[in-house]
C-alpha cells in the first residue's frame, strides 16, 4: 500500500517544488502574474485532489502537470489584444542598439509557448524525456522534436547577440 500525502507532507512538496512550477508556469504564460496565477490555482487543485496522487514519489510531475493545464486554460480563455498605438513609445527602435545583449533566459521566453515549455523543463527543471512527455502529455518523439527545434532556434538567436558563447546549447 502506497503512503497517502497528509497536508504537512503535501506543503513540504509544494515549497520544495515551488521554483520549478513558477518557471514552468512562466515558460508557458507571457507574464508573472499570470503565471503566479496558475501555480496558486495549481496548488488549491493539487490539494483538492490529492487523492488521485498515486505514487507520492511522483508529486512533481504530478504537480507541474497540473500547473501545464492551468496555464493552458490561462491562455485559452485571456488572449490579451494591445493597440500598437498604446505602445509605440516602448517598441525598440528600427536598428537596435548592438551593445545591447540578450540573456540565455529572455532567448528562451521568446520562443514559442510549446517550445519554452519543453525547453524549461529539460534544462531548468532537470526533467528526462519521459517524464517531459508526461507533464505535457505528449510524445517523447515530440518531446525530442521540440527539443531539437528549440536549441536550433535558440543558437540562431545568440549567435548574433552572444558571439557564440551559448554553443553547446
Amino acid at each position: 500500500m502506497v503512503k497517502r500525502l497528509d497536508k504537512d507532507d503535501f506543503t513540504r512538496l509544494v515549497l520544495q517544488n515551488q521554483t520549478a512550477m513558477f518557471r514552468t508556469a512562466r515558460a508557458i504564460v507571457s507574464t508573472d502574474e499570470d503565471a503566479e496565477d496558475a501555480v496558486q490555482s495549481a496548488i488549491c487543485t493539487a490539494f483538492t485532489k490529492l487523492d488521485a496522487l498515486r505514487d507520492p514519489a511522483k508529486f512533481k510531475s504530478w504537480i507541474l502537470r497540473i500547473v501545464v493545464n492551468n496555464c493552458y486554460d490561462l491562455c485559452r480563455k485571456y488572449r490579451p489584444i494591445t493597440d500598437l498605438s498604446e505602445v509605440q513609445d516602448f517598441l525598440p527602435a528600427d536598428d537596435p542598439d548592438p551593445t545591447e545583449r540578450l540573456s540565455l533566459w529572455e532567448a528562451v521566453l521568446s520562443l514559442n509557448p510549446e517550445m519554452r515549455s519543453v525547453v524549461t523543463l529539460f534544462y531548468y527543471d532537470g526533467f528526462s524525456i519521459r517524464e517531459i512527455s508526461r507533464v505535457l502529455g505528449i510524445s517523447d518523439v515530440a518531446v525530442k522534436t521540440r527539443l531539437s527545434r528549440s536549441r536550433k532556434q535558440l543558437r540562431l538567436l545568440l549567435a548574433d547577440e552572444q558571439g557564440g558563447v551559448y554553443g553547446s546549447i
